[in-house]
Order: C-alpha cells, then structure tokens, then sequence
C-alpha cells in the first residue's frame, strides 16, 4: 500500500504587490492555516517520505511554514508541473515517483487537488477549501502502479474543522 497526501496551498493574498499569478503570496490566515496543517500532521505520525510542491510562491510558503510548525525534518522539491496541472499530470508525476517513497504530500492547487483525489478514489471529497488536506490509501504496490479508482479516502481534514 502507498499513502498519498494532498495539500491545497493556504489561503493567498490578494491584495498584495506581485506581477503574475505564480507569485502571489500568502495572506495572514494562510501563514496560520499552513502551521496548523504542519502540526496536524506531525500529531498524526504522518509526515511524508518525499513532499512534490507547485512551483508558485503561494504552495511554496504553504509547504514551508507546515514543515517548520510541524517540527519536520523534510525538504520540499519543487515540481513546476504541478502549477496548473490536471489531475492526469498530476498523477503521471507520480507515476514517476521512486518506490522508497512509501508516502508522497502533493501541495498544489483548485481544482487539481480535489480532481486528484475523486478520480483516484472515485468519490467527491468534501469540498477543498485552502489549506485542505487528504489522504489516500492507495492499493498498489509501486508508484508507477497508479490509476484512477485504486485509492480510498482515509480522511479529510481543513484547518477550521482538523478531525473532519
């Protein structure tokens, strides 16, 4: 089995100075919304083996202050192919993925996070607002066995609602 994390980024600025989409920042309820979902998941002993984040400024201040909130000891790799990706892309890149990973945190964006997770499970998962995040237990063996229908939602969590 292989556990797939997703995380939408937090909640952006939309007020603040930047020149194209890619590099909008995070506004103050997502700098909080992103510790508390670090925090969620060190509580949970779920810390990924391999974190794939968006290259945008907004997934990669998401991803950055999780790590540091939840106290991990993970290093992101920036995936520019998750910045408007599909969600058949996306799991693509996860076919990708090596095998020593037995868990992988996707950090990306609407609607590709909630579209990953129906298409691999089949169901409609509540709604991603910022900052949610799911798991999916995926019944394969390698990356590279992934397929749309091969995962089960194990939970959904937001920051206003951890234990959703």
């Amino acid at each position: 089995m292989r556990i797939l994390y997703v995380l939408r980024h937090a909640k952006s600025d939309w007020s603040a100075i930047y020149g194209v989409d890619h590099d909008r920042p995070l506004n103050r309820r997502g700098v909080e919304a992103a510790g508390t979902m670090g925090r969620l998941l060190a509580e949970r002993k779920a810390l990924p083996d391999r974190i794939l984040c968006s290259s945008a400024v907004r997934t990669r201040q998401t991803i950055e202050l999780a790590v540091a909130a939840g106290s991990w000891n993970r290093t992101a790799i920036l995936e520019p192919r998750l910045y408007l990706a599909s969600p058949g892309s996306a799991i693509d890149l996860l076919r990708e993925q090596p095998d020593d990973a037995s868990s992988i945190l996707v950090v990306g964006h609407q609607p590709t996070c909630g579209e990953l997770v129906r298409r691999l499970t089949g169901d409609h998962p509540p709604r991603f607002v910022t900052a949610a995040l799911a798991c999916v237990h995926l019944d394969i063996d390698s990356w590279s066995e992934i397929e749309p229908y091969r995962g089960r939602l194990a939970w959904f969590s937001t920051p206003k609602r951890p234990d959703g």
